[in-house]
Protein backbone atom coordinates (compact mmCIF):
# COMPACT_ATOMS: atom_id res chain seq x y z
CA UNK A 1 0.00 0.00 0.00
CA UNK A 2 2.78 3.01 1.03
CA UNK A 3 4.69 1.48 -2.76
CA UNK A 4 1.45 2.43 -4.54
CA UNK A 5 0.86 5.68 -2.96
CA UNK A 6 4.74 6.94 -3.54
CA UNK A 7 4.00 5.64 -7.37
CA UNK A 8 0.99 7.19 -7.59
CA UNK A 9 2.56 10.36 -6.39
CA UNK A 10 5.32 10.51 -8.18
CA UNK A 11 3.58 9.86 -11.48
CA UNK A 12 1.05 13.00 -10.33
CA UNK A 13 3.70 15.01 -10.03
CA UNK A 14 5.13 14.38 -13.41
CA UNK A 15 1.93 15.00 -14.82
CA UNK A 16 1.32 18.38 -13.37
CA UNK A 17 5.37 19.32 -14.67
CA UNK A 18 5.02 17.72 -18.29
CA UNK A 19 1.66 19.54 -18.40
CA UNK A 20 3.04 22.64 -17.15
CA UNK A 21 5.69 22.83 -19.24
CA UNK A 22 3.59 22.51 -22.64
CA UNK A 23 1.84 25.11 -21.62
CA UNK A 24 4.01 27.57 -21.63
CA UNK A 25 5.74 26.02 -25.32
CA UNK A 26 4.28 27.91 -27.54
CA UNK A 27 6.89 26.54 -30.36
CA UNK A 28 6.02 24.59 -33.50
CA UNK A 29 7.16 22.47 -36.19
CA UNK A 30 7.38 23.04 -39.89
CA UNK A 31 7.16 19.98 -42.16
CA UNK A 32 7.83 20.69 -45.71
CA UNK A 33 7.70 18.09 -48.25
CA UNK A 34 7.81 18.99 -52.00
CA UNK A 35 5.23 21.48 -52.37
CA UNK A 36 3.40 20.45 -49.40
CA UNK A 37 3.85 22.16 -45.78
CA UNK A 38 2.48 21.10 -42.48
CA UNK A 39 3.08 23.34 -39.93
CA UNK A 40 1.84 22.25 -36.20
CA UNK A 41 2.53 22.82 -32.80
CA UNK A 42 5.28 21.58 -31.18
CA UNK A 43 3.44 19.92 -28.33
CA UNK A 44 0.80 17.73 -30.81
CA UNK A 45 4.20 16.64 -32.80
CA UNK A 46 5.85 15.22 -29.47
CA UNK A 47 2.72 13.51 -28.60
CA UNK A 48 2.03 11.96 -32.28
CA UNK A 49 5.31 11.03 -31.88
CA UNK A 50 4.97 9.57 -28.40
CA UNK A 51 1.43 7.81 -29.35
CA UNK A 52 3.18 6.53 -32.71
CA UNK A 53 6.16 5.12 -30.84
CA UNK A 54 3.13 3.51 -28.24
CA UNK A 55 0.73 1.96 -31.09
CA UNK A 56 4.24 0.27 -33.01
CA UNK A 57 5.19 -1.25 -30.26
CA UNK A 58 1.57 -2.98 -29.45
CA UNK A 59 1.59 -3.88 -33.22
CA UNK A 60 5.12 -5.28 -32.80
CA UNK A 61 4.04 -7.50 -29.75
CA UNK A 62 0.96 -8.31 -31.41
CA UNK A 63 3.29 -9.60 -34.03
CA UNK A 64 5.33 -11.10 -31.86
CA UNK A 65 2.65 -13.39 -29.84
CA UNK A 66 1.00 -14.50 -33.15
CA UNK A 67 4.51 -15.74 -34.65
CA UNK A 68 4.75 -17.89 -31.39
CA UNK A 69 1.03 -19.19 -31.30
CA UNK A 70 2.02 -22.37 -33.24
CA UNK A 71 4.83 -23.16 -30.79
CA UNK A 72 2.10 -22.49 -27.68
CA UNK A 73 -0.03 -24.75 -28.90
CA UNK A 74 2.06 -27.20 -29.35
CA UNK A 75 3.77 -27.10 -25.78
CA UNK A 76 0.33 -27.00 -24.61
CA UNK A 77 -0.75 -30.01 -26.30
CA UNK A 78 2.75 -31.50 -24.91
CA UNK A 79 1.91 -30.43 -21.29
CA UNK A 80 -1.61 -31.74 -21.66
CA UNK A 81 -0.25 -35.30 -22.72
CA UNK A 82 2.37 -35.72 -19.91
CA UNK A 83 -0.29 -34.45 -17.77
CA UNK A 84 -2.79 -37.10 -18.79
CA UNK A 85 0.18 -40.18 -18.84
CA UNK A 86 0.87 -38.83 -15.51
CA UNK A 87 -2.49 -38.99 -14.07
CA UNK A 88 -2.48 -43.05 -15.94
CA UNK A 89 0.86 -44.09 -14.18
CA UNK A 90 -0.59 -42.76 -10.59
CA UNK A 91 -3.60 -44.44 -11.09
CA UNK A 92 -1.82 -47.70 -12.44
CA UNK A 93 0.07 -47.37 -9.30
CA UNK A 94 -2.77 -47.05 -6.97
CA UNK A 95 -4.76 -50.15 -8.79
CA UNK A 96 -1.78 -52.32 -8.78
CA UNK A 97 -1.39 -51.43 -4.83
CA UNK A 98 -4.94 -52.16 -4.64
CA UNK A 99 -5.12 -55.05 -6.04
CA UNK A 100 -7.30 -54.18 -8.92
CA UNK A 101 -4.40 -56.11 -11.51
CA UNK A 102 -6.75 -55.60 -14.48
CA UNK A 103 -7.58 -52.07 -14.21
CA UNK A 104 -3.96 -51.38 -13.45
CA UNK A 105 -3.10 -52.88 -16.90
CA UNK A 106 -5.06 -50.63 -18.37
CA UNK A 107 -3.97 -47.85 -16.75
CA UNK A 108 -0.16 -48.67 -17.74
CA UNK A 109 -1.35 -48.65 -20.90
CA UNK A 110 -2.95 -45.36 -21.52
CA UNK A 111 0.49 -43.72 -19.59
CA UNK A 112 2.36 -45.77 -22.30
CA UNK A 113 0.31 -44.61 -25.13
CA UNK A 114 1.09 -40.75 -23.57
CA UNK A 115 4.66 -41.43 -23.34
CA UNK A 116 5.10 -41.14 -20.02
CA UNK A 117 7.53 -43.04 -17.90
CA UNK A 118 7.03 -45.80 -20.40
CA UNK A 119 9.38 -48.48 -18.78
CA UNK A 120 8.29 -47.77 -15.32
CA UNK A 121 4.46 -48.77 -16.84
CA UNK A 122 5.79 -51.55 -18.27
CA UNK A 123 7.21 -53.02 -14.97
CA UNK A 124 3.66 -51.99 -13.21
CA UNK A 125 1.64 -53.77 -16.04
CA UNK A 126 4.34 -57.01 -15.45
CA UNK A 127 3.35 -56.94 -11.90
CA UNK A 128 -0.22 -56.48 -12.23
CA UNK A 129 0.15 -59.00 -14.90
CA UNK A 130 1.45 -61.53 -12.40
CA UNK A 131 -0.79 -60.55 -10.13
CA UNK A 132 -3.12 -62.07 -12.13
CA UNK A 133 -1.12 -65.47 -12.33
CA UNK A 134 -0.68 -64.67 -16.33
CA UNK A 135 3.27 -65.49 -16.87
CA UNK A 136 2.68 -64.74 -20.73
CA UNK A 137 1.10 -61.47 -20.55
CA UNK A 138 4.14 -60.23 -18.02
CA UNK A 139 6.77 -61.72 -20.12
CA UNK A 140 5.17 -59.55 -23.06
CA UNK A 141 5.12 -56.55 -20.87
CA UNK A 142 9.29 -57.31 -19.44
CA UNK A 143 9.92 -57.52 -22.98
CA UNK A 144 9.23 -53.79 -23.50
CA UNK A 145 11.60 -52.62 -20.94
CA UNK A 146 14.47 -52.37 -22.46
CA UNK A 147 13.04 -50.91 -25.62
CA UNK A 148 11.71 -48.48 -23.80
CA UNK A 149 14.53 -47.75 -20.96
CA UNK A 150 17.51 -49.29 -20.79
CA UNK A 151 18.47 -48.06 -17.65
CA UNK A 152 15.71 -50.27 -16.23
CA UNK A 153 16.74 -53.25 -17.49
CA UNK A 154 18.54 -54.41 -13.35
CA UNK A 155 14.97 -53.77 -12.29
CA UNK A 156 13.55 -55.98 -15.18
CA UNK A 157 15.93 -58.79 -14.35
CA UNK A 158 15.09 -58.79 -10.38
CA UNK A 159 10.91 -58.45 -11.26
CA UNK A 160 11.80 -61.21 -13.95
CA UNK A 161 13.55 -63.38 -11.25
CA UNK A 162 10.65 -63.39 -8.61
CA UNK A 163 8.07 -64.51 -11.28
CA UNK A 164 10.57 -67.27 -11.93
CA UNK A 165 10.70 -68.10 -8.50
CA UNK A 166 6.87 -67.91 -8.02
CA UNK A 167 6.48 -70.37 -11.21
CA UNK A 168 8.97 -72.83 -9.40
CA UNK A 169 12.09 -72.23 -12.47
CA UNK A 170 14.56 -71.96 -9.88
CA UNK A 171 17.53 -72.59 -11.43
CA UNK A 172 16.38 -70.17 -14.48
CA UNK A 173 15.98 -67.83 -11.46
CA UNK A 174 19.58 -68.28 -10.43
CA UNK A 175 20.85 -67.58 -13.76
CA UNK A 176 18.64 -64.20 -14.18
CA UNK A 177 19.97 -62.69 -11.49
CA UNK A 178 23.67 -63.26 -11.90
CA UNK A 179 22.72 -61.34 -14.75
CA UNK A 180 21.03 -58.64 -12.69
CA UNK A 181 24.34 -58.34 -9.98
CA UNK A 182 26.50 -57.27 -12.99
CA UNK A 183 23.48 -54.31 -13.91
CA UNK A 184 23.64 -52.86 -10.57
CA UNK A 185 26.08 -51.65 -8.04
CA UNK A 186 26.30 -53.17 -4.52
CA UNK A 187 25.04 -53.62 -2.12
CA UNK A 188 22.57 -56.23 -3.36
CA UNK A 189 19.07 -55.28 -2.66
CA UNK A 190 17.33 -56.80 0.16
CA UNK A 191 14.19 -57.98 -2.61
CA UNK A 192 17.49 -59.45 -5.07
CA UNK A 193 18.74 -61.60 -1.58
CA UNK A 194 15.47 -62.91 -0.78
CA UNK A 195 14.43 -64.24 -4.27
CA UNK A 196 18.15 -65.78 -4.15
CA UNK A 197 17.45 -67.62 -0.60
CA UNK A 198 14.29 -68.95 -1.67
CA UNK A 199 15.33 -70.09 -5.39
CA UNK A 200 18.16 -71.85 -3.82
CA UNK A 201 16.14 -73.58 -1.10
CA UNK A 202 13.93 -74.78 -4.60
CA UNK A 203 16.97 -76.19 -5.94
CA UNK A 204 17.36 -77.54 -2.22
CA UNK A 205 21.40 -76.54 -2.19
CA UNK A 206 21.44 -76.52 1.05
CA UNK A 207 25.38 -76.17 1.87
CA UNK A 208 25.14 -72.75 -0.71
CA UNK A 209 22.03 -71.66 1.52
CA UNK A 210 23.91 -71.63 4.20
CA UNK A 211 26.89 -70.00 3.08
CA UNK A 212 24.39 -67.30 1.98
CA UNK A 213 22.54 -66.84 5.06
CA UNK A 214 25.37 -66.72 7.07
CA UNK A 215 27.62 -64.51 4.90
CA UNK A 216 24.42 -61.53 5.37
CA UNK A 217 24.27 -59.03 8.04
CA UNK A 218 21.27 -56.67 9.77
CA UNK A 219 22.39 -54.39 6.83
CA UNK A 220 20.91 -56.26 4.39
CA UNK A 221 17.81 -55.57 5.53
CA UNK A 222 16.46 -59.49 6.01
CA UNK A 223 14.60 -60.18 9.01
CA UNK A 224 16.15 -62.61 11.98
CA UNK A 225 12.66 -64.64 11.31
CA UNK A 226 13.86 -65.32 7.87
CA UNK A 227 17.14 -66.02 7.95
CA UNK A 228 16.24 -68.58 10.84
CA UNK A 229 13.73 -70.20 8.75
CA UNK A 230 15.95 -70.56 5.83
CA UNK A 231 18.94 -72.32 7.89
CA UNK A 232 15.98 -74.30 9.53
CA UNK A 233 15.70 -75.68 6.16
CA UNK A 234 18.74 -76.14 4.95
CA UNK A 235 19.81 -78.02 8.20
CA UNK A 236 16.61 -80.43 7.69
CA UNK A 237 17.59 -80.85 4.15
CA UNK A 238 21.06 -82.01 4.96
CA UNK A 239 19.55 -84.22 7.95
CA UNK A 240 17.30 -85.97 5.65
CA UNK A 241 19.64 -86.32 3.02
CA UNK A 242 21.90 -88.32 5.59
CA UNK A 243 19.28 -90.17 7.51
CA UNK A 244 20.25 -93.05 5.96
CA UNK A 245 23.95 -92.81 7.31
CA UNK A 246 23.02 -93.12 10.84
CA UNK A 247 27.23 -92.00 11.50
CA UNK A 248 27.03 -88.64 8.74
CA UNK A 249 23.91 -88.14 9.96
CA UNK A 250 25.17 -87.92 13.50
CA UNK A 251 28.36 -86.15 12.53
CA UNK A 252 26.69 -83.70 10.86
CA UNK A 253 24.24 -82.88 13.83
CA UNK A 254 26.20 -82.20 16.54
CA UNK A 255 28.76 -80.02 14.14
CA UNK A 256 25.60 -76.95 13.91
CA UNK A 257 26.53 -74.12 15.94
CA UNK A 258 23.80 -74.04 19.07
CA UNK A 259 22.62 -70.89 17.36
CA UNK A 260 21.14 -72.08 14.68
CA UNK A 261 20.13 -75.19 16.80
CA UNK A 262 16.10 -73.63 17.65
CA UNK A 263 13.64 -75.48 19.07
CA UNK A 264 11.89 -76.52 15.88
CA UNK A 265 15.15 -78.17 14.71
CA UNK A 266 15.93 -79.96 17.16
CA UNK A 267 12.37 -81.89 17.46
CA UNK A 268 12.55 -82.31 13.76
CA UNK A 269 15.73 -84.19 14.08
CA UNK A 270 14.65 -86.39 17.23
CA UNK A 271 11.54 -87.33 15.37
CA UNK A 272 13.97 -88.82 12.79
CA UNK A 273 16.36 -90.14 15.43
CA UNK A 274 13.04 -91.95 16.87
CA UNK A 275 13.29 -94.09 13.45
CA UNK A 276 16.86 -95.44 13.14
CA UNK A 277 18.22 -98.29 15.06
CA UNK A 278 19.95 -96.95 18.36
CA UNK A 279 23.36 -97.33 17.76
CA UNK A 280 26.58 -95.38 19.75
CA UNK A 281 25.57 -92.61 17.01
CA UNK A 282 22.47 -91.97 17.53
CA UNK A 283 23.26 -92.34 21.30
CA UNK A 284 25.51 -89.38 20.37
CA UNK A 285 22.79 -87.48 18.72
CA UNK A 286 20.55 -87.89 21.02
CA UNK A 287 22.61 -86.64 23.73
CA UNK A 288 24.18 -83.75 21.68
CA UNK A 289 19.70 -82.73 21.58
CA UNK A 290 19.33 -83.07 24.87
CA UNK A 291 22.55 -80.40 25.57
CA UNK A 292 21.04 -78.03 23.55
CA UNK A 293 17.42 -78.12 24.63
CA UNK A 294 18.42 -77.96 28.26
CA UNK A 295 21.30 -74.61 27.27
Amino acid sequence: MKKSLIWGLALGTLAVVIADLMHRNDGYALIVLSSWRIEMSLNFLVLALLATLLIGALLLKLLQGTLRLPGRIVRYRALRRQRKGEQAFLSSLRLLLEGHFDASIKSAERARKYGFGMGYADLLAARAAQGLDDPDRAAVWLGRVDADDSTLVAARLEQEAEMLVARRQFEAALQVLMLAQSETKPPRSTASLRTELRALLGTERWEDVLLQVRSLRPRDGLSQGFLASCRRQAHLGNLRHYRSDQQRFSMYLVQIPHSECDADLLDAADAMLSRMLADEWTAKARAFIETQKTR
